[in-house]
């Protein structure tokens, strides 16, 4: 029976390079080209025992599911931002990244590694298709900053980034630019048109992959969270399924503070910022509307109290608000319940009782 080996592989752009540990402790290594033909030949050179390790990319989720597929080996994804080993190395190159991939693999278990997920079809299409539309979105909000800086150049300092917001708008506003600036706003115009043709052909594309989704319809229940957050977050966290814990949500999201604690000294600093940066901020826009909304709860019950008893900002108080909505939706996901909004407390109440205390 062939003896498991363990293999790191690091992937640059077009090439790879590839250690094995054998199971007496050779070393051997290999590498070629991350074209289809170049991972084929890498793939008839592993074994179905094998445990692969690999950092997380584009081309690392390609291979993992190919190899899943043609070789039926263990791949492990690891997250390349928690591998303090290959990062703070002070000889670094790709046999060696390569190596310690392979070294990690050989010497901790799933669980003692920052592993990733390999996200399912639907997941990876959902994130696809998020990542096309929040694109075209960022360009169409280019496209309106140059409108409206043409305006400026013409003096016209009236006109509001608002008010070039609909198509109807923009049409109607460059009718009072003449000669050139008008040939510059309308070459703009046909710009703006056919984003939106594309915003409007992708959402389509969006509900029609979310057609069914139980999930997604679970979460757009709580008040503030739209289609675009329900949808980002079923993609990028799952079901509830991959946490063992509610806690782990804060972590996933990069909404809890980093942690500075020797002795008894315990520093808490700006938030980590890890996990997906595009959820992370729908979050917060979700967090803004729903303590603003009346169905905000215990959520916005926190909002309010850290802002008016004790004094945080309200930038703050959004981001723990964030992270309790993050928590929400991994709770309701994980039991499979509906939203149900928890009755609010007094917080003029508790402003008077902390008063008392403190006094």
């Amino acid at each position: 029976m062939e003896q498991r080996r363990c293999v790191g592989i690091d992937l640059g752009k077009k090439t790879y390079e590839v250690k094995f540990i054998a199971a007496d402790g050779k070393v051997t290594g290999t590498n070629g080209k991350t074209c289809p033909s170049g991972r084929k030949a890498l793939y008839e050179k592993l074994l179905p025992t094998d445990r692969v390790a690999i950092e997380v990319c584009s081309l690392a989720m390609v291979m993992a599911k190919e190899l899943q597929k043609k070789v039926g080996c263990e791949v492990v994804l690891l997250n390349p931002s928690q591998i303090a080993l290959i990062y703070r190395s002070l000889k670094k190159n790709d046999k060696e990244d390569a190596l310690k991939l392979a070294r990690l693999v050989q010497k901790y278990t799933n669980d003692e590694l920052p592993k990733v997920e390999l996200p399912t079809e639907h997941e990876e299409n959902i994130r696809q298709i998020l990542t096309e539309l929040r694109q075209l979105k960022h360009d169409r909000t280019k496209e309106i900053n140059r409108l409206h800086a043409i305006f400026l150049e013409c003096g016209i300092t009236e006109m509001k980034r608002k008010d070039l917001a609909t198509s109807a708008n923009r049409n109607e506003s460059i009718k009072i630019l003449k000669g050139l600036p008008l040939v510059q706003a309308e070459r703009n115009l046909k710009k703006l048109e056919l984003i939106d043709e594309q915003i409007t052909e992708v959402e389509k594309l969006l509900d029609k992959e979310l057609e069914g989704d139980k999930n997604v319809e679970t979460l757009m229940e709580i008040p503030g969270v739209g289609k675009q957050l329900a949808s980002s977050f079923v993609a990028f966290l799952g079901d509830g399924s991959r946490y063992s814990n509610v806690s782990c949500i804060g972590a996933a999201t990069g909404l809890v503070p980093k942690l500075d604690m020797s002795s008894t000294v315990c520093r808490l600093g700006h938030i980590t910022k890890c996990g997906n940066p595009g959820l992370r901020s729908l979050l917060i826009l979700a967090a803004w509307s729903h303590v603003r909304s009346n169905g905000g709860g215990a959520i916005k019950d926190k909002f309010v109290y850290m802002t008016t008893v004790q004094s945080k900002s309200k930038k703050i108080a959004i981001v723990a608000a964030a992270r309790k909505l993050a928590e929400l939706m991994y709770t309701l996901l994980k039991n499979g319940t509906s939203y149900e909004k928890r009755s609010s407390v007094d917080i003029e109440k508790l402003a008077e009782v902390s008063l008392s205390l403190a006094s």
